[in-house]
């Protein structure tokens, strides 16, 4: 195998938080699908169950793989990454009907206190029923599709990882509603008769190709951050867009006509669909009130010599969780803060043999640390150069000296194709980035002005603290409120 294409698929830009958010649900569902056949409600079969994980694969492997490392170099890898995100996890997902299996795979103190009263809180019902309706869901699926291909969006995520994630974002969650209707993951009750679902998907569908038909047939560049990135793997820009956009609309045509296709036969032999029969609500009681625990005895414990009740064991046993994935989550959101997204190119120039590019923050550099980083080619044939020495390093512009030392770069922790350091800029003004490459007997350098600004001002609460302590606030307030609303002999919600 050739070097250049074992560090492209060497090349994974694993998210901390979203690993530890798709390991914690995988989890909660098995341990819910083995509560459920425990107390005898076997109603999942195997295939669900692995559709389930490997939607929740296809969901981590779109996020770490190297279409995600790639998506900024090449549009075909970036669209290719959005079909998984919308085509692929979000089907499988629901095929596995996580619904009951992951309540019940929560702690009995959730489960009862939030969890089912939520699910049985008319107000999130018909929430739940508007977002689901067909026309919305359709009309939701084309309205994100459309604006975030639109270039001045598009771009945007480009430049931002934090906007980069809200568009993933948007196109996951929009996806499981869009599906949700197609699938009709049990215990949740189709609104339309089924046979509507063909003309349904026949008209995603329709977007679909209008949308994958601008990418492929235009004759100029819609993204213009893809014309200016070095050429990787051979294609023009233009190739490039046309292949995203084919891409687009061969995998988006096959997940809309294929699942249309079964269902117009399935409903022309007048077979019923595994899973989609009609549940009456007393069945539905049978499998939710296990699960949230309102028939569960009262017994004592005793823990650290404390007698406590089951449902004040319960209740710490639930605080303790909820502070350990609270302390997880928040602690990888800080392991993850140097975002290669957030890294733009500053500059191309061909030196001798070489063609080099540097990567660096986009806009003013504050002063203090930042990384850079150094892709090499050839400057005839654009083939990746990985058999080189790079060093970086920083100097003023009204001096004439390095006014840092050479930093040897080394492979850059995500995309294996680049060199890179951390330099230090000690003072505001202009300076200057000095990338220094070395083969064999022959060397050219290179050299990027930039703008150094005022530090950065330091963030005393991280976006991940604001997140945890908004979910505290909300079950805190739940809790207390339907306490004080039920009296303390009833906050188990029963199932109507």
């Amino acid at each position: 195998m050739q070097p250049v294409l074992q560090a492209v698929l060497r090349s994974w830009s694993i998210p901390p938080v979203a690993t530890f958010a798709v390991a914690l649900t995988a989890l909660t569902y098995l341990r819910g699908t083995w509560l459920l056949r425990r107390a005898g409600y076997p109603y999942l079969p195997g295939w669900k169950i692995a559709s389930f994980l490997l939607g929740l694969f296809a969901l981590w492997f779109a996020l770490a793989s190297p279409f995600d490392t790639f998506n900024s170099f090449l549009l075909t890898a970036h669209m290719l990454q959005h079909m998984m995100l919308m085509m692929i996890a979000p089907p499988l997902i629901l095929l596995g009907e996580p619904l009951i299996p992951i309540v019940r795979g929560m702690p009995r103190f959730a489960a009862r206190e939030f969890a089912g009263p939520f699910l049985n809180w008319p107000l999130a019902e018909r929430v739940g029923l508007a977002l689901t309706h067909p026309v919305v869901a359709l009309l939701l699926m084309g309205l994100v599709m459309f604006v975030w291909h639109v270039p001045g969006p598009y771009e945007l995520a480009l430049r931002s990882s934090a906007w980069h994630q809200t568009e993933h974002a948007c196109f996951f969650f929009v996806s499981i509603v869009f599906w949700w209707p197609v699938v009709q993951p049990w215990p949740s009750r189709s609104q339309w008769p089924r046979w509507a679902m063909v003309p349904y998907l026949v008209i995603a569908d329709l977007q679909n190709t209008i949308l994958s038909a601008v990418l492929v047939f235009s004759d100029k560049i819609l993204y213009p951050s893809y014309a200016s990135v070095p050429r990787l793997f051979g294609l023009s820009p233009q190739e490039d867009q046309a292949a995203a956009g084919a891409i687009m609309w061969v995998v988006g045509s096959l997940a809309f006509v294929v699942p249309a296709v079964l269902i117009a036969v399935q409903c022309l032999t007048g077979r019923r669909v595994e899973g989609q029969a009609p549940v009456r609500r007393r069945e539905q009681a049978g499998v939710i009130d296990p699960l949230t625990g309102s028939s569960a005895k009262r017994s004592d414990s005793r823990v650290l010599g404390l007698q406590l009740t089951s449902r004040s064991f319960e209740a710490i046993s639930f605080v303790v969780l909820f502070l350990g994935a609270a302390t997880g989550f928040a602690l990888l959101s800080r392991s993850g803060t140097d975002d290669s997204d957030d890294r733009v190119l500053r500059a191309t120039q061909k030196s001798g043999p070489f063609a080099i590019s540097v990567y660096g923050p986009a806009g003013e550099i504050p002063v203090g640390a930042s990384t850079f980083a150094v892709l090499v080619q050839d400057a005839g044939s654009q083939s990746v150069s990985l058999d080189t020495s790079v060093e970086l390093s920083l100097r003023r512009v009204d001096s004439a000296q390095a006014s840092t030392e050479p930093v040897q770069a080394t492979a850059d922790d995500e995309n294996k194709l680049l060199f890179s350091a951390d330099l230090e800029a000690t003072s505001e003004g202009e300076w200057i980035v000095e990338a220094r490459v070395t083969r064999t007997s022959v060397s050219s350098t290179v050299r990027v002005p930039i703008d150094v600004g005022k530090p950065e001002a330091e963030v005393a609460i991280a976006w991940m603290d604001v997140v945890i302590f908004a979910v505290a606030a909300v079950l805190g307030a739940s809790y207390f409120w339907r306490h004080r609303a039920r009296g303390s002999t009833g906050l188990a919600a029963p199932v109507t």
